[in-house]
């Protein structure tokens, strides 16, 4: 009876666990938010070792895989939901017409150039190499606006426009991936697919996509400002916060339920708030709630990694990350090169590099899709070196202006 075994009351040890990740992930976040290495890294390390020590002692049982699954489903609404809640909509459109060009030529070239990576070189199959196409789409806005803002270019002409391109980018990507998702059964089974299966299919997500835009319109438009207001009244200081993540919440699984996705949800609901700015983006609550919740998501990322099969990764993973960068930069660098020159043009392609959250959101629904596992740890040597690219060069390029 010297056998290891887990404490007999799971809510108990689950609570523990949760509590003991929570100060393990603030230790992390203070002692890695300025250096070079990104969290989301630190934090899928962390659920790729519990999975690890799990097949040598018991430390995961039903209902704590259960809570983690719960709370990492929490964090990816959050994740998501603080996307579509920065977004400026508003100015966005007015800029449409400037980053709309850059934007196209950016997800075609990035896209294709993964697809044809992931496919023709790391040999994956073809629904695993659309899904890391579309995830190669999209750009992590925060890795590189944080550098902008320090060398004081944000507001500048480029700085604008890199952030409106990047949005795009998102915004984007998430669409593609609730086409994707609906479509992975079909490319899934590979024979038999015809037209007809695929424009069906095309048209269900379409028209359920439109429903929900023009459902988070109205309440946007007409519902929101008043139902915020009324819980205002109270005078009290977290409500109208705590308003928001609950009517996310309800919207993310809305989505679910009716074949999009918890991100496509959390995206709409989030930008369905974004233009109420007062209510919106003066609530200290939300980043203190995002910072305890989406480490949890990239945690329960870890868990699907098999860290004996990692090294079998590396080469697909260098490949792909070769691609990564040559597609922002030629995608968004040689459309931009006209209105801004060779330096604004080099500057807009690096900052597009990096691929971080949204890839990684797209890289779950693909292991959930059926997608092949090595892909994944392949797409976290992408992330590891965008990031790390990225945050060494492009400071470099700012100060050495000519």
């Amino acid at each position: 009876m010297n056998e290891l075994s887990l404490p007999e009351i799971p809510s108990a040890y689950s609570l523990f666990l949760m509590g003991i990740l929570m100060i393990f992930t603030l230790l992390v976040r203070g002692i890695f938010i300025r250096r070079f290495m990104p969290l989301l890294i630190i934090y899928i390390g962390v659920g790729s070792t519990m999975s690890w020590l799990n097949t040598r002692i018991p430390l995961l049982d039903q209902g704590s895989r259960h809570s983690l699954g719960l709370l990492a489903e929490a964090g990816l609404v959050l994740l998501v939901f603080k996307v579509g809640l920065e977004s400026d909509l508003k100015g966005l459109l007015k800029q449409l017409p400037n980053a709309s060009w850059i934007w196209f030529w950016n997800v075609l070239f990035s896209g294709a150039l993964g697809f044809a990576a992931a496919y023709y070189l790391a040999e994956f199959a073809m629904l695993t190499s659309i899904f890391v196409g579309v995830a190669l789409t999209a750009t992590s806005l925060g890795v590189t606006v944080t550098i902008w803002q320090d060398a004081k270019q944000l507001k500048t002409e480029r700085g604008n426009l890199f952030v409106d391109v990047a949005e795009l980018d998102d915004i984007s990507s998430i669409v593609l991936m609730a086409i994707l998702v609906a479509l992975a059964p079909l490319l899934a089974n590979g024979q038999g697919i015809t037209a007809l299966d695929v424009g069906t299919t095309l048209a269900r997500v379409l028209f359920t996509l439109t429903a929900f835009v023009a459902a988070c319109w109205v309440f946007s438009v007409y519902i929101e400002k008043r139902l915020t207001q009324f819980v205002e009244r109270y005078e009290t200081r977290h409500e109208p916060m705590v308003l928001m993540l609950s009517i996310g919440f309800i919207i993310a699984a809305l989505a679910e339920l009716s074949g999009l996705s918890l991100a496509v949800g959390a995206f709409l609901a989030g930008l369905a708030f974004s233009r109420d700015t007062h209510a919106a983006k003066e609530r200290l609550v939300f980043n203190g709630l995002y910072v305890v919740f989406t480490p949890f998501f990239f945690i329960g990322l870890g868990l699907h990694i098999d860290l004996s099969a990692f090294s079998t990764a590396l080469w697909p993973g260098l490949l792909l990350l070769v691609a990564a960068i040559v597609g922002k930069i030629l995608g968004s660098g040689l459309p931009a090169y006209r209105r801004l020159g060779f330096y604004g043009a080099l500057l807009i392609g690096v900052s597009m590099i990096p691929r971080a959250e949204i890839a990684m959101v797209i890289m779950q629904k693909a292991l959930e899709a059926g997608a092949e596992p090595r892909a994944f740890n392949a797409m976290m040597v992408v992330t590891v070196g965008t990031v790390l690219l990225t945050s060494l060069t492009l400071p470099w390029l700012m100060r050495h202006e000519k």
